[in-house]
C-alpha cells in the first residue's frame, strides 16, 4: 500500500513540474539571449559563375564525368585461396620496395590472378 501511494505521489509530482531526478541546468546569461534581430553578414555581390572551369574536387582533382547506368560492377578472375594469397604478397613486397609507382591492386590483381 505504502509503494502504490509514492507512486502516486511521484506521479503527481511528474505532472506538476517538479523536478525528482537531476537538478536543472543554471539560467543562461542575457548576453548569450537569442538577439532581437537577425544580423546578417554582408554578401559579396552576385556575379556569374566561370563556365570555363569545372569545380575542384578534394585533393585537387577535376570531377569526372561518367554515365552513372553505364557502370558494372568490377569483378577480379575467379582464383584460389593460395592464388589469391600469393598474389598478395606480391603486391605487398612491391609496396614495400616502392616499384608500385602508378600501379593499383586491381590492375595488378587482375594480371597476378590472370597468370
Amino acid at each position: 500500500m505504502k509503494q502504490r501511494r509514492l507512486l502516486f505521489i511521484g506521479a503527481e509530482l511528474a505532472l506538476a513540474g517538479v523536478a525528482v531526478g537531476a537538478p536543472l541546468p543554471p539560467r543562461r546569461p542575457p548576453e548569450f539571449s537569442a538577439p532581437t534581430t537577425a544580423k546578417v553578414a554582408p554578401q559579396p555581390p552576385a556575379s556569374a559563375p566561370a563556365a570555363t572551369q569545372p569545380p575542384e574536387a578534394p585533393g585537387g582533382r577535376l570531377p569526372v564525368n561518367v554515365d552513372i547506368d553505364t557502370l558494372a560492377p568490377f569483378n577480379l578472375p575467379a582464383a584460389s585461396r593460395q592464388q589469391m594469397r600469393q598474389c598478395g604478397e606480391e603486391w605487398r613486397a612491391l609496396k614495400m620496395a616502392g616499384k608500385s609507382a602508378g600501379l593499383v591492386w586491381r590492375s595488378f590483381a587482375q594480371k597476378c590472378l590472370a597468370r
